[in-house]
């Protein structure tokens, strides 16, 4: 799955992709990934921020009362959050945060953003847009399946198949390339075809 993510390489999802992906999911979704915490271990938490979010390896906000009596050792990229246990001078801002932070027996300590991999790409992860959805009214003209007719006749010249087969879908493993696989094309009650079960509107 990792090589999808590679540049110059064409994303294409098939069975092996779809086995790794469902093999990934159980994996994580069974032990010893899920396990509940040793008591008698420190706790570790990386934790990275940046304009667009935050990344923590380990959040356990609502599940506060495993940190209580544990030593627990906080590594971040923002340099001056180590001093604020022992700052003199705080503002109200950071008054609250050291209300919050007194609970625990925790040391923070300063890790570059650069070397903090993980929760540093967490931080970076981009969100996307939402998609909006417009309602579009289309008028179908009579001509218009004899112009697609047409096209789908120039397209399938042997001069332009090339062009036209994007993803070697029209000639794949034919034994004529300059010919059209008959048997990917379906012809529709309008006279025009369509190429695995679509409509076929071909560049011409």
């Amino acid at each position: 799955m990792t090589k999808l993510t590679q540049r110059k390489v064409k994303f294409e999802w098939g069975n092996k992709q779809e086995a790794a992906f469902q093999l990934l999911k159980q994996k994580l979704c069974s032990a010893p990934i899920l396990a509940l915490p040793e008591g008698n271990k420190d706790f570790i938490i990386y934790c990275d921020a940046s304009n667009k979010g935050l990344g923590t390896v380990l959040m356990q906000r609502e599940k506060r009362h495993y940190l209580y009596g544990t030593k627990c050792t906080v590594f971040t990229d923002h340099k001056s959050l180590q001093h604020i246990l022992v700052q003199k001078e705080l503002n109200m801002g950071q008054r609250q945060w050291l209300e919050l932070l007194s609970d625990y027996d925790c040391d923070i300590h300063y890790h570059p953003g650069k070397a903090n991999v993980i929760v540093d790409t967490l931080s970076r992860k981009k969100r996307e847009p939402p998609l909006r959805v417009r309602t579009l009214v289309m008028t179908i003209g009579l001509d218009l399946p004899r112009q697609i007719l047409n096209a789908q006749t120039e397209a399938r010249k042997p001069e332009n198949i090339k062009k036209e087969d994007f993803g070697g879908r029209l000639v794949e493993n034919s034994r004529e390339p300059e010919k059209v696989r008959k048997e990917k094309l379906e012809p529709r009650t309008d006279g025009t075809l369509c190429l695995n079960g679509r409509s076929w509107l071909p560049c011409y």
